[in-house]
Formats: C-alpha cells, sequence, structure tokens
C-alpha cells in the first residue's frame, strides 16, 4: 500500500525530552491520545503518512506489514523534494505497547542498520508516553545521525502526531 502523508498541520511546542549515552538515543514526549490510539498512528499506513518525518516534510509508505518478521518502506521527502527513504524489518509487535524494528537506508547511502524500539505507555486515560530508542552500529554512527538532526527530527515528528491526532 501507498500513502502519502500531503497536508499541513498545526504543531504546538515541543514536549520532548532526550537522552543520549555512547550508542543510542532516546526520544519521549506525551501524546494526548490513549495508547491504542497512538499505536494505530503508528501502524496503519494512512495514518502513518500524515505525520511522519519533521515539520516541512511529508512521508510516503511504500509498504507496511506489521508483523513479526514484516517488512517496511518508508520515504520521507524534503521540502525541495529531496527524498530519504528506509527500509526495515519488524522484529517485535506488541499490540499497544511496543514495536521494535531494524531499519537501514533504501538506497545506496553508507549506513549500518539501527535498532530503533518503540514503546507506548498509558499516562491516564487520554495520554501516552511515546518512547523511541534508537541504538547504534557504534558511537560514530550515533553521532552521524546526531549531526544530521535525529533528535530534532523526531521530537518535530511527535509534535506532528501529536496534532495529527488531535484531530481525529
Amino acid at each position: 500500500m501507498t500513502s502519502d502523508g500531503s497536508g499541513t498541520l498545526v504543531v504546538a511546542p515541543a514536549r520532548t525530552t532526550h537522552c543520549i549515552d555512547e550508542r543510542g538515543i532516546t526520544v519521549q514526549g506525551l501524546i494526548d491520545a490513549p495508547s491504542d490510539v497512538v499505536f494505530l498512528g503508528w501502524t496503519d499506513p494512512i495514518h502513518l503518512a500524515r505525520w511522519w518525518g519533521p515539520r516541512g516534510f511529508r512521508g510516503v509508505v511504500r509498504q507496511m506489514d506489521v508483523a513479526v518478521g514484516g517488512r517496511f518502506r518508508i520515504c520521507t521527502v524534503g521540502p525541495d523534494g529531496s527524498e530519504y527513504p528506509i527500509k526495515g524489518r519488524y522484529e517485535e509487535v506488541v499490540e499497544p505497547e511496543r514495536l521494535v524494528y531494524v531499519d537501514n537506508w533504501d538506497d545506496e547511502r553508507p549506513s549500518q542498520p539501527s535498532r530503533v524500539s518503540v514503546l507506548f505507555a498509558g499516562h491516564g486515560p487520554e495520554q501516552t508516553l511515546l518512547s523511541v530508542r534508537i541504538e547504534f552500529a557504534s558511537q560514530a554512527e550515533r553521532e552521524a545521525a546526531q549531526a544530521r538532526g535525529i533528535v530534532a527530527g523526531w521530537g518535530e515528528s511527535f509534535e506532528r502526531l501529536d496534532a495529527y491526532l488531535a484531530e481525529r
């Protein structure tokens, strides 16, 4: 299934925190929706395409099979039309609590796969504490991702997700 996340969302100021260690980055944010709704926002290609990526970018879901061993291909498209395609495979799917996947660039860019754990923790009846932990193959890979703005990008993605779900 292919989905295109065109459209403009009004986003609130950042409500995210992050932690960086030798080979990993964790970004957390409070989303104003129950965990089952936030989980659906991550696992339904129509929803994911509406918020994926930082401000000014759009997401295009080219493939998404949310199951253990299932594969995905998502492209983040910049305002200038530059494409940042990733591909991956799901290792864990526990609805509505956790997604774990391994991803990598879906083009000729040199890189190492990273392991991503997404946790959806209920925070009262109408909020979810969303945590994304990215584990890199090396400190150098983590530093390179950090230099590309991965922390700010995830923070803005969380804001876009929150704004999109507020429209529901």
